[in-house]
């Protein structure tokens, strides 16, 4: 059976494998076909791409943008997008600029926990790509002011926690406009997650959303059933994904370990 993996995220955002790796891990696992889906960039696409036709590995140009919605965080995954589409760059520098303006303002606030953290070596940690929260916790762990991800972001920055600050915000509609703009396909990740199923209809049926991430590592299996049914009655794009962010995730969701049945792929097509 031929595998594959429709989510997948690089050092390019807040993944641990830089692209060339997850493709060559991708190779190891047998998978014919991955998308690289970082955070608000598209950085790591050309380098996966590139390594992807060396390997045989089939790499489709993805991105996952952050929206809010109801004062509730939902991410947008586009799919086949030119990674060159101007509007959609200038969305994502705007990003990214915004995303170090927080990462100092967060630092600030850990300051006066008693956690002083310096920013050029966040910087570091981060390399070219936009610092955001999971480079912040890293840093935490190497100056041993908490034993791992987990605890940094459950005792300080996870949403509402003492160190948090609420970052550039995209509508969920914004997103999709551009996604479609750079000629992409729009599917809305891992719906579970959202933890509210009167939000995921309101976005299938108002905003333009082409498909549901079905197959996910968090998801029951009374969740898949019933998106897998939802898909099905809305006439949507069906796929699904790892969210695989590298061996340094405590999760531990590394590339493969959702079974995506294959023919889903030629329906993204």
């Amino acid at each position: 059976m031929k595998r594959i993996d429709l989510h997948i995220h690089t050092t390019a955002s807040d993944g641990s494998f830089t692209p060339s790796e997850v493709v060559e891990e991708a190779k190891k696992r047998d998978l014919v076909t991955i998308a690289i889906t970082d955070h608000d960039t598209v950085a790591g696409v050309a380098n996966a791409i590139e390594r992807g036709k060396e390997l045989g590995v089939e790499v489709i140009a993805g991105i996952e943008l952050t929206t809010y919605y109801k004062d509730k965080r939902v991410d947008i995954l586009g799919y086949q997008i030119d990674c060159n589409n101007q509007q959609l760059l200038e969305i994502i520098d705007n990003l990214q600029n915004s995303r170090e303006f927080r990462a100092r303002q967060i630092l600030n606030k850990l300051s006066d926990l008693g956690i002083d953290l310096d920013f050029n070596k966040l910087k570091e940690i981060s390399g070219d790509t936009g610092v955001g929260r999971p480079h912040i916790a890293r840093l935490m762990i190497e100056e041993g002011y908490v034993q791992g991800m987990q605890e940094a972001f459950d005792n300080y920055l996870e949403d509402g926690g003492p160190a948090y600050v609420p970052k550039y915000q995209l509508k969920p509609e914004d997103a999709i406009k551009l996604i479609k703009g750079a000629g992409g396909i729009v599917v809305l990740p891992h719906p579970g997650v959202i933890a509210d199923n009167e939000i995921v209809k309101e976005l299938i049926t108002c905003n333009g959303i082409d498909g549901i991430e079905v197959y996910y590592p968090k998801h029951t299996d009374q969740e898949t059933n019933y998106y897998l049914s939802l898909a099905q009655k809305n006439n949507l794009i069906i796929t699904g994904g790892s969210d695989c962010h590298g061996p340094a995730n405590e999760d531990k969701y590394l590339l493969g370990t959702v079974e995506v049945p294959y023919e889903l792929l030629e329906k993204l097509r």
